[in-house]
């Protein structure tokens, strides 16, 4: 609101400042300029007429003649020394040429006498005084229209203020993956349009976000029927004493399991891209569930070198769901083994009130234009990678999603091993019967 109020009446009051300064020069070009020639031709005539006037008249009686013709004049008329006034060189060229000389800040007006050492003053003008206190008067003017404008601006906008921070809140709603939502605005509002146009696009991303869950889950209720019954049949097979029939049962078991795994990451990928994912959150103990993770991994690949790195950020608990977080985590530890040379590092710690949880390794990284892009779902970067070196396509994408589900954020940089840095981030909640 205060950034469209200051926009909009600097807007306003910078057109109203253009219109004033066109106005005040044209003024100042036709009435002020004119009516100031006027004024000097009619006080010179005036002024040149009295001193014509007192030529006869000797300068020690000047004072009692003005004093003597009285004309009714606003404005007192008096000879004195020219040595009373602080002139320029120019001003007194203009006096000894029988010119007015105008004194504007002291509102006089000076005409020489015959006697050059005297002048006669006529002033100060109200006149003139009036003009001067009139332009403070402008300026008083201007403050109280830019007062009244900033009134206006103010009243104006303010319902439009309201309906775009409506506006503005649904759609940090919508980018928090919230979708029940609807923007409420006035039936006279200027934006209605505007939102009903932002409802309908919400209601659209839920039926169809809908639809992508539902066919999910239907394809992979439809693909286990059918596994199961291989299965079956498979484990009929099994007590065949063929060499080459039980090797092709083994092929195929494994084949069956890969097929199934896929369907789980489906699932779960498809349950994180709904508008709201359900948490079961719950305190873990860090040492011990990360431990787990690292037996797992250990078991599976036995040939590297697995670090967990403590350090005195490393909290004793962490908040999170437990069951999504292990998915993530053992995602990210499949992924770094697939890539590391020697060793794979992991370490948890709580900075400015986040949890953060890195897996690092030593191999070769992944480029800076392909960070953004390698947490998307089915995407390889390696397009050589086949079954037995990749996985799915989803393995990373859900690591995102979990994060996204915690509200936090997942991002890759460069190990200082030397290969990539997968970085898992979410904000931390205190527990309420303490730490």
């Amino acid at each position: 609101m205060r950034r469209l109020f200051t926009q909009f009446y600097l807007l306003l009051i910078a057109a109203f400042l253009v219109v004033v300064i066109l106005i005040g020069g044209i003024y100042q070009r036709v009435v002020q300029n004119a009516g100031d020639r006027y004024l000097v031709d009619l006080m010179t005539s005036a002024l040149s007429q009295i001193s014509t006037e007192l030529k006869d008249v000797p300068p020690e009686k000047w004072q009692q003649a003005l004093a003597a013709n009285d004309r009714n004049l606003s404005f007192r008329l008096r000879i004195e020394s020219l040595s009373h006034f602080d002139l320029s060189p120019n001003d007194r060229r203009e006096l000894r040429r029988g010119n007015i000389v105008m004194l504007e800040k002291d509102y006089l007006f000076l005409q020489s006498m015959p006697d050059a050492r005297y002048v006669l003053v006529a002033g100060p003008l109200r006149y003139l005084m009036f003009l001067d206190e009139l332009q403070w008067l402008d300026y008083l003017l201007m403050v109280l229209i830019g007062l009244v404008l900033s009134l206006v601006v103010l009243v104006r906008l303010y319902p439009l203020w309201k309906d775009l921070s409506a506006l503005e809140r649904a759609s940090r709603l919508f980018s928090a993956n919230r979708l029940d939502i609807q923007v409420e605005l006035r039936k006279r509002s200027s934006i209605r349009p505007l939102g009903e146009a932002f409802n309908h696009m919400l209601q659209r991303i839920q039926q169809l976000l809908h639809s992508k869950k539902a066919l999910t889950d239907a394809v992979a209720h439809e693909l286990r029927t059918p596994l199961s019954r291989v299965r079956y049949r498979l484990a009929m097979l099994q007590g065949h004493d063929d060499p080459t029939i039980l090797h092709t049962c083994s092929a195929i078991e494994r084949d069956l399991s890969e097929v199934e795994a896929m369907i789980d990451e489906m699932l779960i990928h498809a349950r994180l891209n709904s508008p709201q994912t359900p948490l079961q959150k719950e305190w873990l103990n860090v040492a011990n569930w990360m431990e787990e993770r690292l037996l797992k991994a250990r078991v599976l690949t036995p040939g590297l070198r697995w670090h967990w790195l403590r350090m005195g950020e490393t909290p004793e608990q962490l908040q999170a769901d437990n069951r999504l977080l292990a998915r993530a985590v053992d995602n990210l530890l499949a992924n770094a083994s697939r890539y590391a040379r020697q060793q794979i590092m992991i370490s948890v710690v709580m900075l400015d009130g986040h949890y953060r949880l890195a897996v690092e390794d030593d191999g070769e990284g992944i480029a800076e234009a392909d960070r953004e892009r390698v947490f998307d779902a089915f995407v390889r970067l390696d397009d050589s990678r086949d079954r037995k070196t990749g996985g799915h396509g989803l393995g990373l994408a859900i690591v995102a999603g979990v994060a996204a589900a915690h509200g936090g954020q997942a991002r890759v940089e460069t190990s200082a091993l030397g290969g990539a840095r997968f970085v898992i981030e979410w904000p931390a909640q205190p527990r309420a019967d303490g730490p």
